[in-house]
C-alpha cells in the first residue's frame, strides 16, 4: 500500500470520526419536543390518584408509570377561563387581576406578556394546537390549529338548546350544566305552542343535526376529532424533513359538562354497583363559602337542585356520578390515542409529555356539585410529567405542593430556554418556578418555589382588586382558606383527608394557622 493511499485512508477515517462526533453532538443538543395534554374539570378521579375506587383510566395510568406523578398539584383558579389564562401566561390571577371570564387579551398585564405558545414560537418551536386550551385564542401564536372547542351535542327544541327529557326539570339550569346522558339516550323534545320540538341530538355550534344511529354509526364528538387530528399531526411531523422542534397542545373538553359520552363508557359503571363519594351530612355547616355572597350563585345550587329532583337522593347522585365517570373514561381513551401515536413514532424518545387538568370538581362533597370553590376536590388536579431525560423516575411521586403556574417555567427549563416572557414593560415576569428539581429527585428535589400552592376564587363580585377575593393555600399537610369576608377554614390532611373538620378556631392549631396566613400574605405581596 502506497503512502498516498494510506494518506487518503487516514483522511477518510478522520472525516468519518468528525462527522460522527458532530452528528452525535447535534443529536444530543437537539431541543426536545413538547406535548401538553389538558383536560377540563378532571378531579382526582383517575387510577393513579385513587380519587374514586371504580374509575377506569388505563391510558392515563400507563402514562403515569412513565411519568413523575405530582400528587399534591393544584389549580390557581378553580374555573376554566382564569385558570387557563394564568397557566398559559405563567402569571398568578391576583397579579393580573384576571379572576373571572373577562377577555385575557384585553388585560393590560396578560396581553403584554408572552403566552407559552408565543414564547415557544419565539424560541424556534413550531406550535400546534387543537381543542379547548385557552379562551380567546390568538391565531398568530399557532403554526396550525386543528379542531375548535365544542361542548355539544345537545337536546334541541327547534329554536335553541333545551332540557333533555331524561333530566329532571328541577335540575336543569342551562344547556351545559343541566345535561348528563348517554348518547344512546337520544332526546325527543316535544312540540309546544312556542317551539316545534325536535327529535335527535343537535350540534348547536354548527347549527346542524348531530347524527346518532348507534355508537358505531354517528358523528364524532369534538374530543374524538381533536385526538384524531393530533394523531395525524404526529405522523406528519415524524415524516417531516424540517428538524424544528414542536410544541403541541391538545385540549380535551370532557369531563366538563354536558356529561355526554357514548353508551359503552356508561356501561363501565353500572348504577346498581356504583360507589358514591363519602359525604358527611351537614358538612358545609362549619364552612363559609356561601356566606361570602348575599345571594346564592347558580353554581352553588346544583347540589340542592339534584337533591330536589329525586325521591331518593342517592339515585340522583349516582346517575350524575355515572355520567361524570363515563366522560372521564371517554377522555382517557382520547388521551390513549394520542400517546399511542407518539409512542409508535420516532419522535417519542425526544418528546416531553405533560398532562394536567384546569381544575377539579366536587361530586357532592361539602354538599356541593361544581367547581369554583377552595376545597380539595376542586383545587387538586392530576399532573404528570414524562421526560426522556428522567426515565428512571417514571412512576415516582412528588408530595410537595405545586400548581399550574409552575408548568410554563418547567417547560422552559426542560427545553433549556432562558425565560424572556415580557413583550414590553407593561407585562409581568413569570410567577411560578421550574419543577425540574422534582423530576431529578421526586422525594428530595431542591425546590425554589413556595411551600404552598395558591388558589383564588373571585370574592363577592364587588371588587376586582386582589384584596377583594377569597384564597386558599395548600401545604404538604394542611389547607388554609381565607374568604373575602375574613372567615377562615383550616384542615389537617394528615388526619382529615376529606376536610370534614374545620380547625380554624381550634387553639391547638393557632401556630399552624399563623404560619399558613404568613405564607399566603407573602404570596400576595
Amino acid at each position: 500500500m502506497t503512502k498516498k493511499t494510506l494518506f487518503k485512508i487516514s483522511i477518510l477515517v478522520v472525516l468519518t470520526l468528525l462527522f460522527s462526533a458532530n452528528n452525535s453532538v447535534a443529536q444530543n443538543s437537539k431541543k426536545p419536543n413538547v406535548l401538553l395534554i389538558m383536560l377540563d374539570d378532571l378531579n382526582d378521579y383517575v387510577g393513579f390518584l385513587g380519587g374514586h375506587p371504580q374509575v377506569q383510566t388505563p391510558n392515563m395510568d400507563a402514562l403515569a408509570k412513565e411519568s413523575v406523578i405530582f400528587t399534591n398539584a393544584h389549580t390557581n383558579a378553580p374555573i376554566c377561563a382564569p385558570s387557563r389564562a394564568s397557566m398559559l401566561t405563567g402569571i398568578y390571577p391576583h397579579e393580573s387581576k384576571n379572576f373571572w371570564f373577562s377577555k385575557w387579551t384585553q388585560n393590560n398585564i396578560l396581553k403584554n406578556s408572552k403566552t407559552l405558545m408565543q414564547f415557544m414560537s419565539d424560541n424556534g418551536y413550531e406550535t400546534y394546537g387543537t381543542g379547548k386550551l385557552m379562551h380567546d385564542r390568538v391565531k398568530s401564536e399557532w403554526n396550525e390549529y386543528g379542531v375548535e372547542n365544542d361542548f355539544g351535542p345537545y337536546a334541541f327544541d327547534g329554536k335553541k338548546a333545551a332540557r333533555h327529557p331524561s333530566v329532571p326539570k328541577e335540575y336543569y339550569q342551562n344547556k351545559n350544566d343541566g345535561l348528563y346522558s348517554s348518547l344512546a339516550d337520544v332526546p325527543n323534545v316535544p312540540a309546544s305552542n312556542k317551539v316545534k320540538g325536535y327529535k335527535g341530538w343537535y350540534d348547536i355550534k354548527n347549527r346542524k343535526h348531530f347524527k346518532y344511529v348507534n355508537d358505531d354509526n354517528r358523528d364524532l364528538l369534538s374530543d374524538e376529532k381533536s385526538a384524531n387530528w393530533a394523531v395525524s399531526k404526529i405522523t406528519e411531523l415524524e415524516n417531516k424533513s424540517n428538524s424544528s422542534p414542536f410544541f403541541m397542545a391538545v385540549g380535551f373538553v370532557r369531563p366538563h359538562t354536558p356529561l355526554v359520552a357514548p353508551q359503552k363508557y356508561f356501561d363501565k359503571y353500572p348504577l346498581e354497583s356504583l360507589q358514591l363519594p363519602k359525604i358527611k351530612e351537614n358538612d358545609f355547616e362549619d364552612t363559609y363559602y356561601r356566606s361570602t355572597f348575599k345571594w346564592t350563585p347558580a353554581w352553588a345550587k346544583h347540589y340542592e337542585e339534584l337533591k330536589a329532583s329525586y325521591t331518593n337522593f342517592d339515585d340522583g347522585l349516582r346517575a350524575y356520578l355515572q355520567a361524570y365517570l363515563a366522560c372521564v373514561s371517554f377522555a382517557d381513551d382520547q388521551v390513549g390515542k394520542v400517546i399511542t401515536a407518539l409512542k409508535n413514532s420516532k419522535l417519542n424518545n425526544n418528546t416531553i409529555v405533560i398532562l394536567v387538568s384546569d381544575h377539579g370538581y366536587n361530586q357532592g362533597e361539602k354538599e356541593f356539585i361544581y367547581k369554583n370553590n377552595l376545597w380539595e376536590e376542586t383545587t387538586r388536579i392530576p399532573m404528570l410529567i414524562r421526560s426522556p431525560e428522567f426515565k428512571k423516575n417514571g412512576g415516582k411521586k412528588v408530595k410537595n405542593p405545586v400548581s399550574l403556574i409552575d408548568v410554563y417555567p418547567t417547560i422552559a427549563d426542560l427545553c433549556n430556554i432562558k425565560v424572556r416572557n415580557l413583550k414590553n414593560e407593561n407585562g409581568k415576569l413569570l410567577s411560578g418556578f421550574s419543577m425540574k428539581p422534582f423530576l431529578e429527585d421526586p422525594e428530595n428535589g431542591k425546590w425554589n418555589g413556595p411551600n404552598v400552592a395558591l388558589t383564588v376564587v373571585r370574592g363577592n363580585f364587588k371588587s376586582n382588586e386582589p384584596n377583594g377575593q377569597s384564597y386558599s393555600v395548600r401545604s404538604k399537610n394542611y389547607r388554609y382558606i381565607r374568604y373575602v369576608n375574613g372567615k377562615e377554614e383550616l384542615y389537617n390532611h394528615t388526619s382529615d383527608t376529606y376536610e370534614w373538620t374545620n380547625l380554624a378556631k381550634n387553639p391547638t392549631y393557632k401556630k399552624v394557622k399563623k404560619k399558613l396566613k404568613k405564607e399566603l400574605d407573602n404570596l400576595l405581596k
